[in-house]
């Protein structure tokens, strides 16, 4: 079993880079269902990655159920990936939906995560989503690429306010699915200007604890975002 080093890249395309190497391997046969991992450390240096980069990958192939994690005894490979392989292709079908079929989704769910973040945000958490909006002043390139991680962020942002781990994972898989999904299809954001402002009117309505007013805008950004497509 060998790692091959990752080339330097934008950091959510190095972390993607890391996930991709090690399902390879497990996959392959190289590591046996329940075999432990090598060691974070000897990981991050064998890949060329730091250990930030190497824990988010692990965040990921933990959720996707590949790994799991032993307080103090290290991470190991899931003992059931007769069952995962075919989750996986459950999961690359999903990703091949059209982004309409997922905007209809985060209309299912969504709407309930944005009501339940204006009745339970608290301070922390109003400062959190406001940071993630602020970075939408940040964007400096215009590259479609440029303007998902901020997207990502501030709807992630949104779903910790409920202090749900069932939501904020829907939402981290959704988004998730969001971004591959534009990827495939090349359809890009064609809308930061608009995007920002659609996102401070969901921001003003959880700091003012609207759970109304927070679903009304959530339906119109997701408006917006189905006009913009069928316009394309």
């Amino acid at each position: 079993m060998s790692f091959n080093k990752i080339k330097e890249v934008q950091y959510h395309r190095l972390y993607e880079s890391v996930i991709k190497q090690l399902e390879e391997i497990i996959f392959e046969g190289d590591l046996e269902p329940g075999s432990a991992l090598p060691t974070e450390r000897k990981l991050a240096a064998d890949l060329g990655v730091s250990r930030s980069t190497l824990r988010e990958s692990f965040r990921i192939l933990e959720r996707e159920g590949l790994i799991t994690t032993r307080p103090g005894g290290g991470r190991f490979i899931t003992q059931d990936l007769d069952r995962l392989k075919s989750r996986n292709e459950i999961s690359n079908n999903i990703e091949t939906a059209t982004i309409r079929d997922l905007i209809a989704a985060r209309e299912v769910f969504e709407v309930g995560i944005v009501e339940l973040a204006a009745k339970l945000a608290t301070k922390e958490d109003i400062e959190e989503i406001e940071k993630s909006l602020n970075a939408w002043g940040e964007i400096k390139s215009d590259e479609p690429e440029a303007f998902l991680s901020p997207d990502q962020s501030f709807h992630l942002s949104i779903a910790k306010a409920t202090k749900n781990y069932v939501l904020v994972s829907l939402m981290d898989y959704q988004m998730e699915l969001l971004r591959k999904t534009r990827e495939k299809i090349g359809k890009t954001y064609t809308r930061k200007k608009e995007i920002h402002e659609e996102h401070l009117l969901i921001y003003q309505a959880i700091k003012e604890n609207n759970p109304k007013l927070a679903r009304e805008s959530l339906l119109y950004h997701l408006d917006q975002i189905k006009n913009n497509l069928n316009n394309e």
